[in-house]
């Protein structure tokens, strides 16, 4: 993605993945590339695959469209005990944490029924505490430069 943000002149791009609750790795190159030439993100997989929407103790958790590697399920069952301790559920902060970066525009979903897309509109308008961004940020599950909403 940096080498086609450095050799076109883009609008948009649409990254998937890579900005999320679990997966932070477009945060220190390319979302600030993004802001300084005025790209505007499109976000697909803010569940990276399906981890962030069930969570770890649902059966087999997947990462990148595979079972999740032990080090992916032992992070979001850290994220996950403090959704617990702030009464937050995973989904909501899955869906709401891309969205405070001020390069993404836009979250995309994979719902498949309608209840899913339900879900998903119920989680994005769920309240979220400060101090359970500040409870991430202090267990070091998200980076001290991570907007959070």
């Amino acid at each position: 993605m940096l080498q086609v943000l450095r050799e076109a002149d883009l609008d948009v791009l649409m990254l998937a993945g890579r900005y999320s609750l679990l997966d932070h790795s477009a945060l220190p190159e390319l979302l600030p590339q993004c802001l300084a030439r005025g790209v505007r993100i499109a976000l697909g997989g803010v569940f990276n695959s399906g981890i962030l929407a069930t969570g770890t103790r649902g059966g087999t958790a997947t990462f990148n469209y595979a079972p999740a590697a032990q080090e992916w399920l032992e992070r979001t069952a850290q994220i996950e005990s403090v959704c617990e301790a702030h009464g937050v559920p995973l989904r909501a902060a899955a869906l709401q944490f891309p969205l405070a970066h001020p390069a993404v525009d836009i979250v995309m979903l994979g719902a498949r029924k309608v209840a899913e897309w339900d879900d998903a509109l119920a989680m994005l308008q769920r309240p979220i505490a400060p101090e359970f961004w500040a409870a991430l940020r202090a267990q070091g599950l998200l980076p001290a430069e991570a907007l959070t909403p």
